[in-house]
């Protein structure tokens, strides 16, 4: 199942920031959205959308264009 956090939470010893989808096995998943951590998300196409720097712009996740 896939879900995508609410709040900060620790799985598997890595720790994810809100917003992070998670592709979970179906009792973990829906005992995180129980807890309120969690909702349900349908599958991304990219399992990492891009994020913009906040002060910058620029994609995080985008490769660079050299000079």
């Amino acid at each position: 199942m896939h879900i995508e956090l609410i709040k900060p939470h620790t799985h598997a010893g890595k720790r994810h920031a809100v917003g992070d989808r998670l592709e979970l096995n179906d009792a973990s998943a829906r005992w995180l959205i129980a807890q309120g951590a969690a909702k349900a998300a349908t599958p991304a196409a990219d399992s990492k959308p891009n994020r913009r720097d906040a002060t910058s712009g620029v994609s995080t996740t985008a490769p660079t264009q050299g000079d």
